[in-house]
C-alpha cells in the first residue's frame, strides 16, 4: 500500500472532476462558475497543466459537497486501518535485566539471556531503550508494588531530565536503585513514598539527595512504565 499523501488526494479530486465532465454530469464552464475561477483556469486544471491549490481544492469540496473520504480508495483505506489494528494488537519481546531492582541489591546491568517478556506494541514503541526489571521487596512501597513485579523501564534522557510529579523513576542511591516518585527542589531531589508523597519537602521521613555538582542523569536512571498495577505481564500477554 502506498502512503496516502495530500498530493494523492488532490489528484483524486481532479480525476473526480474529469469524470463528471466525461459523464455529462457537469461542464468546465459550470465547474468554473461554481468555484469562482475562470473557465481557462479550470480547463488547465482538468488537463493537468495547472496545479490545484489547497485553497481551491477546499472550495471545490465544499461547493460540490465532496468529502475527503470520497476521494480515498476504499481498499487503500481498509488496508491502512487493518495495518494499524494489527500494530496495536502486536506484542514486542523486551529483554529482562538480571537480578533484582530495589533496596539492598546492586544495580542490575546485564541482560538475563535468553529471558524476554512480551510488552504491548503501543507501550514498547513509545519507550526509549526499553528494558524489563524484576522488583525486589521494598517495605516503603508495598502500597504501590509487590516483590517480584515486573516493570518496563524507559531510558529516555528527556523523561529523566523533566521529572513529572505523578511519575515513578529508578533512582540510584547508596541504598540501591530505588523506585520512587521524585520532587525536585532547587538543590536536591526528594524521594517520595506513599507515606511522604502528600507531605511537604520538610517531611522528616523523606530521603534527600544533594544535586550540587551531580549530573541528574547519573541519579535518575529510568522512568518506570506501569503496565497494570498488581497484574503480571504474563496475564497481560495472555489477554492481548
Amino acid at each position: 500500500m502506498r502512503f496516502l499523501l495530500l498530493s494523492h488526494v488532490q489528484e483524486n479530486l481532479v480525476e473526480e472532476l474529469r469524470r463528471r465532465v466525461r459523464n455529462g454530469e457537469s461542464t468546465e464552464r459550470a465547474l468554473a462558475k461554481l468555484t469562482g475561477i475562470s473557465q481557462p483556469h479550470m480547463h488547465n486544471v482538468l488537463k493537468g497543466q495547472r496545479l490545484l491549490s489547497s485553497d481551491l481544492a477546499d472550495v471545490i469540496l465544499q461547493r460540490l459537497e465532496i468529502s475527503l473520504f470520497d476521494l480515498i480508495d476504499r481498499q487503500e483505506m481498509m488496508a491502512f486501518l487493518n495495518r494499524n489494528a494489527n500494530l496495536e494488537s502486536r506484542v514486542v519481546a523486551v529483554p529482562v535485566l538480571e537480578g533484582l531492582l530495589g533496596p539492598g541489591y546492586p544495580l542490575p546491568l546485564h541482560v538475563l539471556t535468553p529471558e524476554v517478556h512480551t510488552v504491548p506494541y503501543q507501550q514498547a514503541s513509545q519507550t526509549t531503550q526499553p528494558m524489563v526489571a524484576r522488583l525486589a521487596a521494598d517495605p516503603e512501597m508495598v502500597a504501590v508494588f509487590a516483590e517480584g513485579d515486573l516493570v518496563l523501564l524507559d531510558q529516555s534522557e528527556t523523561l529523566r531530565s523533566h521529572l513529572q510529579p505523578q511519575g515513578y523513576y529508578v533512582v540510584n542511591t547508596p541504598a540501591g536503585a530505588l523506585v520512587r516518585a521524585i520532587r525536585r527542589e532547587s538543590d536536591h531531589l526528594t524521594l517520595l513514598t506513599r507515606e511522604t508523597d502528600e507531605q511537604g519537602p520538610a517531611e522528616a521521613g523523606a530521603t534527600r539527595i544533594p544535586l550540587a555538582g551531580t549530573d541528574l542523569l547519573r541519579l535518575v536512571l529510568a522512568r518506570v512504565v506501569w503496565l497494570n498495577q498488581r497484574r503480571r505481564w504474563t496475564d497481560l500477554a495472555a489477554g492481548s
